[in-house]
């Protein structure tokens, strides 16, 4: 099913101009979480490089690519603070946090440099999952000005060391690739065990507080 929904995405390109197929490709994409953007973009490089593409032309594919990223990042964003509305009010009372205390934590990031840094690196990090950090800053609701801006300029970095790869050579690519998706499944895996560990622990908390 994962590869079917890769491949589909793909064959776009067979239909669409570089840029457009840049735009919509990273959209899609970020909504759709398990279709990994490294495979999109290592053909995007590839395509590039047959074009006859430039290298400053290849940013430019970079920066469309990370509008379009933006752009299923934000929706990500909004259907995970929804979420968080609802589920924070029916979860709250069996874990014992409240809506305004996640909130909360969101809200003490975007008021320093540190604060950008982090975030920017965090998504220009290739095996890294995006729509995990978009998710989980949705749930947090972080500054929305902290979030438009690491998510585009990360994307951006991100993006054209894909494009870069696949332009340079899909073989030195493919080895890329392979070790980032094991390192972005592990990474992905974690992140789970350690929200499922995370939940259970304030929820056997909240029940000891309550029978003490």
């Amino acid at each position: 099913m994962l590869h079917a929904l890769e491949e589909l995405v793909i064959s776009l390109a067979d239909i669409l101009p570089l840029p457009v197929f840049a735009a919509v490709s990273s959209f899609v994409e970020e909504i759709i979480a398990p279709i990994p953007s490294g495979p999109v973009m290592l053909v995007m490089g590839s395509l590039a490089q047959v074009q006859g593409y430039t290298l400053l032309m290849l940013f430019g594919l970079a920066v469309v690519a990370a509008f379009g990223k933006l752009l299923g990042a934000l929706v990500v964003y909004v259907i995970a603070d929804k979420a968080e509305d609802i589920l924070a009010g029916r979860l709250g009372s069996l874990i014992g946090v409240t809506h305004a205390q996640i909130e909360s934590f969101g809200q003490r990031l975007g008021n320093g440099w540190k604060d950008y840094v982090l975030l920017t690196v965090l998504r220009m990090l290739p095996f890294v999952p995006s729509a995990v950090i978009s998710a989980g800053s949705g749930v947090l609701k972080i500054p929305l000005r902290l979030f438009i801006f690491s998510t585009f300029i990360g994307s951006i970095v991100r993006d054209a060391f894909f494009l870069y790869a696949g332009y340079a050579g899909l073989e030195v690519a493919g080895m890329l690739l392979a070790r980032f998706k094991t390192i972005e499944t592990l990474l992905l895996g974690l992140l789970v065990c350690i929200t499922l560990g995370i939940l259970a622990y304030l929820y056997l908390k909240h029940r000891a507080q309550k029978s003490s």
